[in-house]
């Protein structure tokens, strides 16, 4: 579909965590191609060139000041950028310091944007996993059994008594993203321990570069039981669109990123989502995470994305398109109507990934490349490639031989700008 001037134009904000690096957003992408395909003319704010998704078609890219380094400066670009459109672009955001940058920021740009993420004080309860575990508890919603030691004596209090193997992890995940504590014990979500004594071990690495952690004991189950609402919260406050899908296969194995979901019916998983969404006052796009207890059957909640997620495109495949949606309440005077029916199963597929994890099993004979290739029969989506959209979709798939070989790589992927200051609560 054209673009239309007719409508409000969006913006999908993401900024450079490091020094710029050939690589994607799949969340942008997903965003840029829901909007785009409306007819929406969607401006992608990024501070350099360096991103696959900033070549589709579907957008411009505007080079901006870095969220992480210059937050102040990026406000003001946005700000300017609207005014001299004499428009009201929606913004939204495509990583977490973006959702953080724009709650952080509203004040200076609600009166020429509109925001399509949840307020601060959402954000801060539900990236505190402390905080968002007890409002959880209030609001009924089943958690993991849960600890939150301030220091190596408390630890040692309940550390023979935890059901093993446990995780141990940051209260807030951007924590484990400086470059001290990847040093420390590698570049990883959670780290899982065996016995009280590796944990007492891992704890002594990371407590003195950053003591906000949390000891979790694993929900067990198979792949299959992890289950996450997609859904929007509108701006006034009910929850307007949602779907679940349920994770099939994530790499690496462990606690790696999904690379292949469908979405199921599952109205108890939806309730919860629901009431634990606007129970926390969300607005936005965001994602609700759960497993179900092997033991009891019961979903225990595991985390909540406060934007879109990687596998957004699920739902929007499977008939709720989230952006869209968010679009039209954020700019039609009229009320968006309520889009909770979708196809099933309908699949997602993170080719380049799904590709090595299926590997991996078949080299332990643990999958037949014939049970593989089923997963391609039916309605799926894939989450870079696209017909409409070639060029992210070419350039993805050849991102492993480019990093291998840089004199393959487009000329201005190899003239990289000069690395950008860190922000020191940066997040992916």
């Amino acid at each position: 579909m054209k673009p239309s001037a007719q409508r409000a134009p969006a913006v999908v904000l993401s900024g450079n965590l490091g020094p710029p690096s050939r690589s994607i957003n799949e969340v942008a992408l997903t965003l840029t191609r829901s909007l785009g395909r409306q007819g929406v003319r969607v401006f992608r704010f990024h501070p350099d060139r360096s991103l696959v998704d900033l070549n589709s078609r579907y957008c411009a890219h505007v080079a901006c000041p870095n969220l992480y380094g210059d937050a102040a400066g990026l406000a003001a670009s946005l700000v300017d950028f609207a005014e001299k459109r004499g428009e009201r672009p929606v913004v939204f955001p495509a990583s977490d310091g973006a959702a953080r940058f724009l709650a952080q920021n509203e004040e200076t740009l609600k009166s020429s944007c509109e925001l399509a993420c949840p307020t601060w004080s959402s954000i801060a309860e539900i990236q505190d996993k402390q905080r968002l575990l007890t409002r959880a508890c209030d609001a009924g919603v089943p958690i993991p059994v849960t600890h939150f030691p301030k220091s190596a004596a408390e630890l040692d209090t309940f550390a023979a008594d935890l059901p093993y193997p446990v995780i141990i992890k940051p209260l807030m995940s951007h924590e484990w993203k400086r470059a001290e504590v990847v040093a420390a014990i590698g570049s990883v979500k959670a780290v899982v321990v065996t016995s009280p004594k590796e944990l007492a071990e891992v704890y002594g690495k990371v407590a003195p570069l950053t003591s906000d952690l949390m000891v979790q004991e694993i929900v067990p189950g198979e792949t299959e039981r992890l289950l996450t609402f997609l859904g929007y919260v509108g701006r006034g406050g009910k929850t307007l669109a949602g779907c679940v899908r349920r994770k099939l296969r994530q790499f690496p194995p462990g606690f790696g990123y999904c690379c292949l979901t469908e979405t199921v019916r599952d109205p108890e998983i939806m309730d919860l989502s629901v009431r634990l969404l606007e129970g926390l006052g969300f607005r936005g796009i965001g994602g609700v995470e759960f497993m179900r207890d092997a033991r009891d059957g019961r979903p225990k909640l595991i985390e909540i994305n406060a934007r879109a997620v990687r596998t957004t495109g699920a739902a929007v495949g499977a008939g709720v398109d989230l952006p869209w949606i968010a679009y039209r309440d954020l700019t039609s005077a009229e009320p968006v109507r309520p889009t909770f029916d979708y196809a099933v199963p309908f699949r997602w597929i993170h080719l380049r990934s799904e590709v090595r994890a299926a590997v991996a099993l078949m080299r332990k004979r643990e999958l037949r490349p014939l049970d593989w290739l089923r997963i391609f029969r039916g309605k799926t989506v894939m989450a870079v490639w696209a017909w409409d959209d070639l060029r992210p979709s070419v350039e993805d798939l050849l991102l492993p031989l480019t990093r291998r070989i840089p004199r393959l790589a487009p000329k201005r992927f190899r003239r990289q700008t000069q690395p950008v200051p860190v922000h020191p609560e940066a997040t992916v």
